[in-house]
């Protein structure tokens, strides 16, 4: 039987409005939705979600209008669990790695900052408003240098944790998800490619019938 732990994006990735040949979040929530239910019924297939991943996949598709009676179908095929904190072990070799990596990229972060008030002090010394243009691209190389790749928010460590407990395939998008995915051995598997081995799941299940 294959478990599968949700990210957010398994259900928001960009790419599967495409893929699905949708137009919107809720066309492409009503067809995940029976992708969903028939791999449980009859293939067997387990989805979970943590508690926080929910709420924030919830409040993201409330948001965009997705209407309150289709968000309760998709979550009647997922369930919802909270990691073991107290029981999972995570190796002191990832965790060393862990530190040095978020040390060098909070250098980086500096190095963007020191950047942007270079710059402020070079072309706004005349008076001209140019600080709202150097403050966006401010946050735009602070973003990719401190959070592009790195696990940096309870909702994405959380989904980590659920899939080492229950030796399960990680569905997500996310970089840092991803990395830290490899790093333990959890097996991960794209959004795209999960539905489209949604599909083959059924289709093998119905013909060993």
């Amino acid at each position: 039987m294959d478990v599968f732990v949700l990210d957010t994006t398994a259900v928001t990735e960009a790419r599967l409005r495409k893929s699905l040949g949708a137009k919107t979040l809720e066309e492409v929530v009503r067809k995940i939705v029976p992708l969903l239910r028939d791999a449980r019924l009859r293939a067997g297939a387990r989805f979970y979600m943590t508690p926080s991943t929910w709420n924030e996949l919830r409040r993201s598709l409330l948001g965009n209008n997705v209407p309150l009676d289709l968000v309760q179908d998709l979550s009647a095929w997922i369930t919802v669990k909270a990691p073991d904190k107290l029981s999972l072990k995570i190796p002191a070799a990832i965790f060393s790695e862990y530190v040095a990596d978020v040390r060098r990229r909070l250098y980086k972060g500096l190095r963007v900052a020191e950047y942007a008030a270079r710059k402020a002090a070079k072309e706004c010394a005349d008076g001209r408003d140019c600080l709202g243009e150097i403050i966006k691209d401010v946050r735009d190389r602070y973003r990719e240098a401190t959070r592009k790749g790195l696990v940096d928010s309870i909702e994405d460590l959380d989904t980590i944790l659920l899939a080492l407990e229950l030796k399960a395939i990680v569905v997500s998008s996310d970089e840092g998800i991803i990395k830290l995915a490899h790093q333990l051995g959890i097996i991960h598997v794209d959004p795209e490619d999960f539905l489209e081995s949604l599909a083959r799941l059924v289709k093998a299940f119905e013909a060993q019938k």
